[in-house]
């Protein structure tokens, strides 16, 4: 059923940072919402951001049990710690609203799958928050696959390297996150790979994770750490098998010696291949007249015919969930492809730890 509202009413738990650099920018920029409710377990962060952001009449919680009891909304936004993503998406449901829920959608595929049946069962919109398939060069990249140019994709690589990136604040380093690097970075660079793909069907996976760079913290873009707050992988590395016989290499290291290679992705095909490189480049390669061809679109030219129009990914993320729920339509981002990737990151930590190849169901 269309939800034709002229102003929606939303909710943001978790005043971190990617509330305060996405969630809550996005939402401003658009003009169908109004923040009406902000939470975190710290009110410093929560008042914080509404006073950044001049958000002078919204209410302010630390019990997000007690926002939603009290403060009539119509969509939450949840931006917490990985594992409370599903207890908190489930909540917001069963209390009648939308979610748009940050990624990874969950920690495990059982937690994904409760919070589809909670959406099922309220008849309410879920999507989770992977923005970057609204990169021009992703749109570019999924349009040439929905066309075929690329013939059968049999290999693709999911990028997620940084040179010297550890990010030190909040859980990212201790654990509390539900891992370091493979469900931080990791998730976005396959969610674009298997939605470029278009394949969600996972047959096995064996991996490996490293702690090989933890004291080694000279020259991290964003300052030192001891040994003792570092408890998670800073590397980890995955061969995917595909049901249809296609492998997906991930690679995700928040600090290792390789150039930075962060949420891209390479697919090779029977007809061409194709890569992202450098900032926003895409580059193609093949054989045309019987001769090898690199080529390089110019991605900056505006009017491009994709089927979304590229716009700053952080606006788009909640004026596309806007018009799911206007018009009754299945979200850009549909969780039950973000639930692959949480089977496959929950494969990659269980393969990791057993040193066996894990089949998936």
């Amino acid at each position: 059923m269309k939800d034709n509202k002229e102003i929606y009413k939303v909710a943001v738990i978790g005043c971190g940072w990617i509330a305060e650099d996405k969630h809550i920018p996005g939402l401003k920029a658009n003009k169908d919402v109004e923040i009406v409710a902000l939470c975190d377990i710290s009110v410093e962060k929560a008042n914080r951001l509404a006073k950044m952001y001049e958000l002078t009449d919204v209410a302010i919680y630390s019990d997000y049990r007690k926002m939603l009891a009290e403060v009539e909304t119509d969509i939450v936004h949840i931006a917490t710690p990985n594992p409370l993503h599903c207890e908190m998406t489930v909540a917001a449901l069963e209390n009648g609203n939308h979610v748009l829920c940050e990624k990874p959608m969950a920690t495990t595929k059982k937690e994904c799958e409760e919070m589809i049946a909670a959406a099922e069962k309220a008849d309410k919109k879920l999507t989770i928050g992977y923005q970057w398939r609204y990169r021009p060069e992703a749109l570019y990249i999924k349009e040439m696959c929905d066309k075929g140019e690329l013939g059968e994709i049999y290999f693709a690589k999911a990028h997620a390297t940084r040179y010297r990136a550890v990010p030190k604040w909040g859980e990212y380093l201790s654990g509390k996150n539900g891992g370091g690097v493979l469900i931080d970075g990791a998730p976005h660079s396959l969610d674009l790979t298997l939605w470029a793909m278009d394949n969600y069907e996972p047959l096995s996976v064996k991996a490996h994770t490293y702690r090989k760079m933890i004291d080694k913290p000279e020259g991290n873009i964003w300052g030192g750490w001891t040994e003792q707050e570092f408890k998670v992988e800073d590397s980890g590395f995955a061969l995917v098998t595909m049901k249809n016989g296609a492998t997906i290499l991930v690679e995700a290291a928040w600090m290792i010696n390789m150039l930075s290679g962060d949420m891209k992705t390479t697919l090779c095909g029977t007809e061409a291949g194709v890569d992202m490189f450098n900032e926003g480049g895409v580059r193609i390669n093949g054989v045309s007249h019987g001769k090898p061809y690199v080529m390089e679109p110019d991605m900056s030219i505006p009017g491009a015919p994709f089927a979304i129009q590229p716009v700053a990914p952080m606006f788009r993320e909640s004026q596309e969930f806007i018009k799911a729920i206007r018009e009754d339509t299945e979200p850009f981002i549909k969780p039950r492809e973000a639930m692959v990737v949480t089977q496959i990151v929950e494969g990659i930590y269980e393969s990791a730890r057993t040193g066996k190849e894990v089949f998936f169901e």
